[in-house]
């Protein structure tokens, strides 16, 4: 597939796109009356495709995205969010043949779809290397196929494993203490080699302790803030392991979306780069915050530590403030508040 051309001349935009163009090309433009000048060449349109195109970020991402772009998903499992809705074809990401078919035309691949859980990876971790690796594998050959120009990979922070320093920065070593951190470093070598193999373009995004009103609250899998606000909605206790002061950098999936989105329409390629707030909120900090949004509901209850938890894990974000300008803007009492409208 040959990328549509580079344009060079001058754009009509809306103010969220002409700031959006100013972060990701630098500051090198001329803008009067909302039209945008970029001497740099740059994809203003694209057709962009979703791997796990039903999960809770691709529907952030359907609404980052699709009012710029031809955005459409995959997944095997139907859509449960209105932004997919009609946008998610059923396929599986190690069917090599359907998904070369699915990113036919496409400029951009997001390659979001997973098997997410450490419990489950524990419990099965040839079931969550076939998924994470063999089904990474199966979509970068069908994007190399269909001649795709760029892909996205959303890997994990569990790569990292136990951080030897806090904040943590992409520099620091790569130790996965879970089957779900080693599958998802797996992908990453093989997204590196794609890419210096057959000239694919590609970023790789670590995101941290993402979260969203659209995760599933009823799966033994969910993070701290969905069962935390599980608990609220049914007036039982918040439950804290351990001493509740181990901290998490956390961040809505809306934020997530938007740095995808940045690093999408970027030219930026070669680069990993970590996804967080630069914040930790310790879980005691966590509840307080519920308890400050609903101070006659919150009760807190204290029970053993998780074995091998990992007590600090805050990311280092400097780099994507670099090359990409992401700061978070939904801040963390107001992400909250999105589980109770």
């Amino acid at each position: 597939m040959n990328p549509a051309p580079p344009v060079t001349s001058t754009l009509s935009m809306n103010t969220a796109t002409l700031d959006r163009y100013k972060i990701l090309n630098g500051q090198h433009h001329i803008m009067s009356n909302n039209v945008f000048i970029d001497p740099h060449p740059f994809w203003p349109f694209m057709k962009v495709l979703i791997t796990g195109g039903s999960g809770q970020l691709a529907s952030y991402l359907f609404e980052e995205m699709s009012s710029e772009h031809e955005v459409s998903g995959v997944d095997i499992r139907p859509p449960l969010h209105e932004p997919a809705m009609g946008r998610v074809a059923m396929g599986d990401i190690r069917d090599v043949e359907a998904m070369t078919s699915a990113m036919e035309g496409c400029d951009a691949v997001v390659h979001t779809a997973a098997q997410v859980s450490v419990q489950r990876s524990t419990e099965d971790p040839s079931g969550d290397a076939d998924t994470n690796v063999m089904g990474t594998i199966g979509v970068l050959r069908a994007a190399v196929a269909a001649g795709v120009r760029k892909v996205v990979y959303i890997s994990s922070a569990a790569v990292y494993g136990d951080p030897q320093r806090v904040p943590v920065d992409e520099e620091h070593p790569l130790a996965p203490k879970s089957f779900y951190g080693a599958s998802k470093l797996c992908g990453e070598h093989y997204v590196r080699a794609f890419g210096s193999t057959f000239g694919l373009e590609w970023v790789v995004i670590r995101p941290f302790n993402f979260y969203s009103p659209r995760a599933d609250p009823s799966s033994p899998y969910s993070g701290v803030i969905t069962k935390f606000a599980q608990a609220v909605r049914e007036d039982r206790p918040l439950r804290i392991e351990g001493d509740g002061l181990q901290t998490r950098d956390f961040l809505h999936a809306r934020d997530v979306a938007r740095m995808v989105t940045m690093a999408v329409e970027s030219d930026l390629s070669g680069e990993t780069l970590n996804c967080g707030s630069g914040k930790g909120t310790s879980i005691i900090k966590l509840a307080s915050t519920f308890s400050d949004i609903f101070p006659e509901k919150v009760r807190v209850e204290h029970v053993p530590p998780r074995t091998s938890d990992i007590r600090d894990s805050v990311a280092d974000i400097s780099r994507a403030r670099q090359v990409l300008g992401f700061e978070t803007r939904t801040g963390l009492e107001e992400g909250l508040r999105d589980f109770f409208q």
